[in-house]
């Protein structure tokens, strides 16, 4: 193992110890911000059922506003440990770049949806966007079909009150909102109406969710697909043809194949969630470090040859496209230096993390005893929020130690190497 990567495995101990003291030292503060955004997510879900009535649209539009709940829950965890950071704090006294579209100084806000993508895998991995969606269509399903009149016949329309979109109508909307964001950069470069830039971001969270949506749903489908197959199932019934024959080693062949398929079952959970995870902290703390959209691009003589009007305006769409996605880039060639090592002890913590919600219900049911169905449906949510309180707390410690361990590299000056593993900062509690 080369020196450099020794001395980076050699500072993991230090970052857990980091995140603990973050932990020890926020932890007040993170659960209140935890359940204010969870409380967010349940209220958006209640008020969109309730709107969904009257406009289905806008149902939908209050529907994204849950999983915000809970992102802008985490941002606002680990921008309030920013303090506690050398590295972050070092990285926050340099300039951002101008913004190609707004021709400013570049904000969180413009990357957006840097930020969203990984964290809807994160959602999407966790179950929570299938919770969301469940809910919503049951509750609002269900309104639907008792809605009651004495002076006329009720009229059903579930299609239009649940918002069910095909896949054409949601790229559709992914056209719109790439348009309509780029409309808006160029309205607030000539207003100076920072707003225009949250309404941006509102947008582009309206269009990522209606993606991710879909490719869930696409999933599911492809999943049941290759299940009803006649391969699939002549596979299985050659697999349990040959278990059968195995006499006594039959029951060990079968465990283990069980358990391998269980691990590429939940390679979400092993991978995706970690990388994810620490995706967005690195957009979250790490944005400004995105090179200039421009950097090492050369002009392609091609480009010339498109009529003025069409390059001036397909040209500047492109950009701001790039330039949205660049703190995404660069969060993920981030973790690609990092090491191999470093990252599966961050992917080992993040699997722990982000079993407690299971935890937590097998120590509830330990303690409580048996109860009536009736009565634990009543009490249920209050244990999902506890799980995913606590899972946000450790995690927001988590992900703030681990990206500013990850940026010292970065900040180091050229030709310097890796510098040497310093010891975690004094923490100083909130004000």
């Amino acid at each position: 193992m080369p020196v450099n990567d020794e001395m980076r495995v050699r500072d993991i101990p230090a970052v857990l110890v980091s995140a603990a003291r973050i932990l020890r030292t926020y932890w007040a503060p993170f659960i209140v911000i935890a359940c204010l955004g969870l409380a967010v997510r349940s209220g958006a879900l209640w008020i969109a059922v309730e709107v969904s009535d009257h406009n289905a649209f806008v149902a939908q539009l209050i529907l994204v506003v849950a999983p915000l709940g809970f992102l802008l829950a985490m941002i606002a965890m680990l921008y309030l440990t920013r303090g506690a950071l050398p590295n972050v704090v070092e990285l926050s006294k340099r300039e951002a770049r101008q913004a190609t579209t707004e021709k400013r100084e570049m904000r969180l806000v413009d990357v957006a949806v840097s930020v969203l993508v990984p964290f809807l895998a994160v959602y999407v991995s966790y179950g929570l966007l299938k919770e969301d969606l469940l809910r919503f269509t049951n509750e609002a399903a269900y309104a639907e079909f008792n809605q009651f009149s004495l002076s006329e016949t009720p009229d059903y329309d579930f299609a239009g009150r649940l918002a069910i979109y095909d896949w054409q109508v949601v790229l559709t909307i992914v056209a719109i909102a790439w348009v309509l964001r780029f409309a808006l950069g160029k309205i607030e470069s000539v207003t100076r109406f920072l707003w225009l830039a949250f309404l941006g971001a509102l947008v582009e969270v309206y269009y990522t969710s209606q993606v991710a949506q879909k490719v869930s749903e696409i999933r599911d489908a492809g999943v049941a697909w290759v299940e009803g197959r006649r391969a699939s199932r002549a596979v299985l019934e050659q697999y349990d043809t040959v278990v059968a024959n195995l006499g006594p080693l039959a029951n060990p062949v079968d465990t283990v194949t069980g358990w391998l398929f269980g691990l590429l079952g939940a390679i979400d959970a092993v991978v995706i969630v970690p990388l994810a995870w620490l995706t967005v902290g690195a957009v979250v703390l790490g944005h400004k470090l995105s090179p200039p959209e421009s950097a090492g691009r050369e002009p392609n003589p091609r480009w010339e040859r498109i009529p003025a009007p069409v390059r001036r305006y397909g040209g500047g769409l492109v950009a701001d496209l790039r330039e949205r996605w660049s703190a995404f880039w660069n969060g993920l060639r981030m973790m690609a230096t990092a090491g191999l090592l470093p990252m599966l002890t961050f992917c080992l913590a993040f699997l722990l993390v982000i079993r407690i919600p299971w935890a937590v219900g097998q120590l509830l049911r330990l303690a409580i005893g048996p109860t009536e169905t009736t009565t634990w449906l009543a009490f249920s949510p209050m244990e999902k929020v506890a799980g995913l309180a606590i899972t946000m707390v450790l995690a927001a410690a988590l992900l703030a130690a681990a990206i500013d361990w990850l940026l010292g590299p970065k900040l180091a000056p050229a030709g310097a190497g890796d510098p040497e593993p310093a010891a975690p900062a004094e923490i100083s509690a909130p004000v």
